[in-house]
């Protein structure tokens, strides 16, 4: 009898398997969750971060797409979701005013707050806010671009023309194999850097000033390279004729950078930084930038970049431009205004 009761093994119950409804495609951070677009399929999925978790996201910042881990950043509140599933595997608060995040090695996370003039360090095993690290006295961190032992927060500056920031605040991440979050230095580049790249050295774009009410204020645009040893300003140089410049990224080949302006978008060269325009029939807030197959005639097929944008005067339509190309080809319409884009 007691073999009986107590000899059993106990029942097994088999773990739940959630559905990879996701992965591969565009996800969009918009003003009131997150969508997904599935290239192969070209079927949209609104608020995907409500529909599998049951809760909203109040107040998103942007987005991070970390291997297979997706961070999504709101002003009071970070997220870390699972690409696939898109199940939320945490959430961290303690946030004023939470801008954007970046992996900085041993399990941390830096996230920018303007809202403390901070960085705070997020520990990925205590899933919790480990280290504060100011970047500067009623500055504006929001970009954060690691190299190999350094972090570089952009001070962004405020709202006004007249609130603009120069600086870039330097921490060093490791010492050998030691983390460390100890602030190395500041870095005084152009007038209001807004987005950064590490392609060597440090990569900056600064917007300039742009007034649209008087444009006698308005300062050009311009491309700073910041060395990462000694920490100073190596080049500057303007852009002329380009203003309120915005979100720097690198294409595949890493022999242009694209930028948002004013007046449309544009590729610098890397090697000479001549500027050449790419179309301005769009003027985009949010640029992303992806290879991907097209067919050229009826039995071949070419991997090309793809730029997706969205355009100040429908923040939530989000244009396809096939480079190769050099026309759009593409568009499809989300929920509300597109804050971020992330490509899978």
């Amino acid at each position: 009898m007691s073999v009986f009761l107590f000899g059993c093994p106990p029942e097994k119950t088999d773990p739940l398997v959630y559905e990879k409804d996701y992965g591969k495609g565009i996800y969009a951070l918009t003003s009131t969750g997150v969508n997904y677009f599935d290239n192969k399929e070209s079927v949209l999925k609104e608020n995907i971060f409500t529909t599998v978790n049951g809760q909203s996201i109040s107040n998103a910042s942007s987005f991070n797409l970390i291997g297979k881990d997706m961070y999504i950043v709101s002003e009071n509140t970070l997220y870390s979701v699972d690409v696939e599933t898109f199940l939320k595997d945490w959430e961290v608060s303690g946030f004023v005013s939470a801008q954007n995040c970046e992996y900085a090695k041993f399990d941390r996370l830096y996230v920018s707050d303007k809202g403390e003039s901070e960085i705070k360090v997020v520990n990925l095993n205590t899933r919790d806010i480990s280290a504060h690290i100011k970047t500067g006295e009623s500055v504006n961190p929001t970009d954060i671009v690691l190299s190999w032992e350094r972090a570089f927060v952009i001070n962004s500056g405020g709202e006004d023309v007249s609130d603009y920031d120069s600086t870039i605040c330097v921490i060093d991440v490791k010492d050998g194999v030691v983390a460390i979050n100890e602030f190395a230095g500041n870095i005084i580049v152009d007038k209001n850097p807004v987005s950064a790249l590490h392609n060597g050295t440090i990569v900056v774009l600064c917007k300039g000033i742009f007034d649209d009410t008087d444009p006698s204020n308005n300062v050009e645009s311009s491309i700073c390279l910041v060395g990462t040893g000694v920490l100073n300003t190596v080049t500057s140089t303007a852009l002329n004729g380009i203003y309120n410049a915005d979100n720097l990224i690198l294409n595949n080949s890493e022999t242009k950078y694209y930028i948002t302006t004013s007046s449309g978008v544009y590729y610098l060269s890397v090697s000479s930084l001549n500027k050449t325009l790419v179309t301005d029939k769009k003027i985009p807030s949010v640029l992303e930038i992806n290879r991907e197959s097209f067919a050229d005639t009826d039995t071949t097929s070419l991997i090309v970049d793809f730029l997706y944008m969205n355009d100040k005067n429908n923040k939530d339509y989000i244009y396809k431009y096939n480079v190769y190309l050099n026309q759009f080809v593409d568009s499809f319409q989300v929920n509300s205004d597109v804050i971020d884009l992330e490509v899978y």
